[in-house]
């Protein structure tokens, strides 16, 4: 097969949905040798910043001389995004050789898993397999959906980690915080230490009964976090010692990802994982993380964020009243959001700060139309209009802004991937 052919047999794989269970999983690794356990792992969950937060702790290995897988979802622009090794996305060819390998062995061995496979399931198998037999030291790998049933949970890490707890994916997780909260905590493992920045005292509470049923020591983020005004920030941690910490992406929410960080860190330096101080700190103060507040563009400014739910907005509609406040342009918004979501309190934090919406869509079978989204808001101010694709709306915009002007583009990580695209000149 062609790698565009690996893709197009990967995706039709997204027509089986999302299947709660590890039956699948656990056969398809028995199927496999069990790769998973070729190497320790740290396995992040969490509502929001779950990617940002496994980024910084690859980065940090990475800089202490570590081989680190880091396996996360979804991809902005390219499948090969979601696997990588020492911060290089896998080659489109491992892909197709890996696929090939799986789709024979299911079809020999398995062939009852053709039809109920999921793509989730199928990729994090191949991820697994790629870390394996790249003989990583350690894989940093992120949740895909929830925690319990995720294809994700078959690993046993030497340190979970939840970042936080908010309303997302209700009509699989469940409706209120509490009930997400239990699918998340699904990731807490026998006598493996649990690094959390929740802070709902009821989500904690259910943390703390569960992480102690199970001896597993719990560190919940609270105090030890003392920030200064600057932004990109700096900040003290107090963790098992004090240390300033520079975290260099955009907007306040990432500090507690840092500190999330850190923790997680100090948790495998108890684990016999050797890292100095200073490896430690650079290593946060190298990462890249694309797509979570980038600044693609200075003149205009045009920032990219993946806000696809009410606290992720919530986030970039606190960031956005920092930047501009004496308002010395105009306010460009540009927006596209998954059907399944909770649109109006994805759109309601942004609203404010904009003086136009573009409401579009990316091409994605899940994506609202964007003539619905306007249905939300209604009138001026802000002014409103539609464009039917990313590409369309991004014309639109830059055919009218002026250097001291900003444009978001954000509502979902697939527009986000799109008009990354777009201006990356891949499209």
């Amino acid at each position: 097969m062609s790698y565009a052919q690996t893709l197009d047999y990967l995706y039709r794989m997204q027509w089986h949905g999302i299947q709660p269970g590890l039956e699948r999983m656990e056969a398809l690794l028995s199927l496999l040798g069990r790769p998973e356990k070729g190497f320790p792992s740290v396995h992040v969950a969490g509502t929001n910043g779950k990617g940002s937060t496994a980024a910084m702790i690859a980065s940090a290995l990475r800089r202490g001389g570590y081989r680190i897988g880091l396996y996360t979802s979804p991809h902005l622009i390219d499948f090969s995004e979601r696997i990588r090794v020492d911060d290089i996305p896998i080659p489109q060819e491992e892909i197709v050789r890996l696929t090939e390998f799986l789709r024979r062995r299911i079809e020999g061995e398995a062939p009852h898993l053709t039809e109920t496979i999921t793509f989730f399931e199928f990729t994090t198998a191949l991820a697994f397999l790629y870390f394996a037999e790249a003989k990583v030291d350690l894989a940093v790998v992120e949740v895909g959906l929830g925690g319990r049933f995720d294809a994700t949970n078959v690993l046993t890490p030497l340190v979970s980690v939840i970042t936080n707890i908010d309303l997302d994916h209700e009509q699989y997780l469940g409706p209120t915080i509490v009930r997400i909260a239990e699918e998340k905590a699904g990731v807490i493992k026998e006598r493996v230490p649990v690094v959390t920045g929740a802070a709902q005292p009821e989500v904690l509470s259910l943390f703390e009964r569960i992480s102690r049923s199970k001896g597993a020591p719990l560190v919940q983020l609270g105090r030890e976090i003392k920030t200064s005004g600057d932004l990109p920030a700096r900040f003290v941690y107090r963790g098992d010692q004090e240390r300033i910490v520079h975290c260099p992406l955009l907007g306040r929410h990432q500090i507690r990802n840092a500190a999330l960080a850190v923790a997680a860190l100090e948790q495998l330096r108890l684990k016999g994982i050797q890292l100095s101080e200073k490896d430690l700190l650079d290593g946060i103060a190298d990462v890249r993380w694309e797509g979570r507040l980038e600044v693609i563009r200075r003149s205009p400014c045009v920032f990219l964020d993946g806000a696809h739910n009410p606290a992720g907005a919530e986030t970039l509609g606190y960031f956005l009243k920092e930047i501009d406040p004496e308002r010395s342009g105009k306010h460009w918004l540009i927006a596209g959001v998954m059907r399944d979501k909770n649109i109006e309190s994805v759109l309601r934090p942004l609203i404010p700060w904009s003086d136009e919406i573009v409401f579009t869509r990316p091409d994605i079978p899940r994506a609202a139309d964007p003539a619905y989204l306007m249905t939300f808001f209604q009138g001026p101010p802000p002014l409103q209009s539609v464009r039917e694709s990313v590409p369309e709306a991004i014309a639109y915009v830059e055919s009218l802004i002026t250097p001291k002007d900003t444009l978001v583009i954000t509502g979902s990580l697939y527009t986000v991937g799109e008009a990354k695209a777009f201006f990356s000149g891949v499209v």
